[in-house]
């Protein structure tokens, strides 16, 4: 399948093995500007005085975070009691969504996401901004017609 061009309302897909809960999580990303990864490689390191510091863990969780769109409805469960309308009595927690339509949408969600998981986020950041392709040099190009030829 052809890289196709895409402006930011464009959504991919993460999907995580999390070993925490082990299961499986979906998140939706909007692929970064140009600008977005040059500001991101420059951010990883900054100089102050006559010192390196390395920034890679606040630019992870920084731009991971900007260029979330959303996850899978029921992957994330928030702390709530069992008065509340989406409570999931298995885990004592409370369902929420990051789908505008959802009934059980939360207006916070990225900040809940960010709570329970800022693994994740930088893990989207990764994939995102230093993983997004690798060089396979056993691979030839393509004819075209968008399918690998072997």
């Amino acid at each position: 399948m052809p890289r196709i061009y895409s402006d930011t309302s464009h959504t991919n897909e993460l999907r995580i093995d999390d070993h925490i809960s082990d299961s499986k999580i979906v998140l939706y990303y909007r692929t970064p500007t140009p600008a977005e990864h040059a500001k991101y490689t420059n951010s990883l390191t900054k100089r102050k005085r006559n010192k390196v510091v390395n920034c890679t863990g606040e630019t992870r969780q920084e731009f991971g975070m900007d260029i979330l769109a959303g996850f899978r409805e029921g992957d994330y469960l928030k702390p709530g009691s069992p008065d509340d309308k989406f409570y999931v009595e298995k885990y004592k927690a409370v369902k929420f969504s990051s789908d505008k339509a959802s009934e059980c949408f939360d207006p916070d969600w990225k900040k809940w996401v960010q709570k329970i998981a800022p693994d994740h986020i930088e893990l989207l950041a990764i994939h995102a901004f230093e993983n997004a392709a690798s060089v396979d040099d056993g691979i030839e190009l393509d004819d075209g017609t968008g399918e690998d030829r072997d």
